[in-house]
């Protein structure tokens, strides 16, 4: 369970970030201090807060804010929103066809808090943070309907991916230029396959601290 984000890195920089790699090559870098202290309030979003995230609109990225769960039309109110979906879901199912179409986003964050899998352990200690062990941001592969017209349905979920009858899924994760195959228009799902494959963060690359729950600001 993926309990909140911590999302330091903003959007604008990340988009100067690829800017950048476009123009100069890999050499160009976004960096960031790997910290696993505390994180300011402002820093740390929850569901049902607002999230930035990047997306490809006429062969350019921009920046949009989001909130952090999706209510589909189709699920006439009867669903809480989803802050997560797994990656075969959303490929294959034609429920997801025009978000999966129109709506694939990045999510550039530092890390995030998840429900750790050891459920005997006190609550307290069920938390953990998952990070880059590189002073990097991390690019979270993400589904956004974002409306002209804000509505009711207007949300960000999650891509998760992993061993389908295990059940086991973990958040489909990039670091630099990689990040872009999720926004490629004619992504399918043999391509998203390929891609959890050779250019998804591996587990080697990511680091979990026990973690405390964070403070988060009020009123985001």
């Amino acid at each position: 369970m993926f309990e909140c984000l911590v999302q330091q890195v903003s959007s604008k920089d990340s988009l100067a970030f690829f800017a950048r790699r476009d123009a100069h090559g890999a050499s160009a870098g976004l960096y960031v201090t790997a910290d696993l202290k505390p994180h300011a309030q402002q820093h740390v979003i929850k569901p049902n807060m607002q999230v930035s995230a990047i997306r490809r609109r006429g062969g350019h990225l921009e920046c949009i804010k989001v909130r952090w769960g999706w209510s589909p039309v189709w699920s006439m109110g009867t669903m809480a929103p989803l802050t997560h979906l797994p990656l075969h879901l959303v490929m294959r199912s034609k429920v997801f066809d025009r978000i999966k179409r129109e709506g694939r986003v990045l999510v550039a964050v530092d890390g995030w808090y998840e429900s750790s899998e050891q459920t005997m352990s006190p609550p307290a200690q069920r938390l953990r943070y998952t990070t880059t062990r590189q002073a990097t941001p991390i690019f979270l592969a993400a589904l956004a309907q974002a409306s002209e017209t804000p509505n009711g349905c207007d949300g960000l979920t999650l891509v998760t991916y992993g061993d389908i009858a295990s059940k086991q899924q973990r958040l489909l994760a990039f670091t630099g230029e990689e990040a872009l195959q999720w926004l490629k228009p004619d992504l399918d799902w043999e391509q998203a396959q390929r891609i959890t494959g050779y250019a998804a963060m591996a587990e080697s690359q990511l680091a979990h601290v026990p973690a405390t729950p964070p403070r988060v600001q009020a009123g985001r």
